[in-house]
């Protein structure tokens, strides 16, 4: 027997062929589970916004459940759902933008921050003037038959070399 294709949305198991799984997809069910899906996880905003310009559901409010679902043009909420879902927004709204309020309190501002910026990095600098970038250890100190490379180095040494020719 062949694989089979699990549809999430329609909970069914169907054979794994393109063209049948393109019709599944294509047919009525499965788009009217797929719209109930995201319907389910829309934003109340998003609610709102798009069934602000709907014309309410007839056969919605005559009986239980509208056959379209998801997919029906008209508007499955009563005023009341509505005016609820736009205080809801409107309460989100102002619980996020009193956080970002908060955030941006506690940020500093550009000229403090370049400001500590350039006195940590004065420091560094006066620290490391009079330092060497150069350790020995102590029995390095103290020996004279180390070769060249291993031996300690004087600063003045070093630009005072005069070599005319590398290699």
């Amino acid at each position: 027997m062949g694989k089979k294709y699990y549809c999430d949305y329609c909970r069914k198991h169907i054979q794994r062929d393109p063209s049948i799984v393109r019709k599944h997809n294509e047919g009525v069910q499965h788009i009217r589970n797929r719209a109930d899906h995201y319907e389910s996880c829309k934003d109340v905003t998003e609610i709102m916004a798009e069934n602000a310009r709907k014309k309410p559901c007839r056969t919605m409010f005559t009986s239980e459940q509208c056959t379209f679902g998801a997919t029906c043009r008209y508007s499955h909420y009563t005023p009341e759902q509505l005016n609820q879902f736009r205080r809801k927004a409107q309460k989100s709204h102002l619980q996020r933008t009193k956080r970002l309020a908060e955030v941006i309190g506690k940020l500093e501002s550009a000229e403090e921050i370049t400001r500590k910026f350039l006195e940590k990095r004065s420091q560094g600098k006066e620290l490391r003037k009079g330092t060497q970038f150069w350790t020995y250890t102590e029995d390095q100190l103290g020996q004279t038959d180390l070769p060249p490379s291993l031996q300690e180095i004087d600063p003045t040494r070093i630009d005072a070399s005069s070599f005319t020719e590398w290699g």
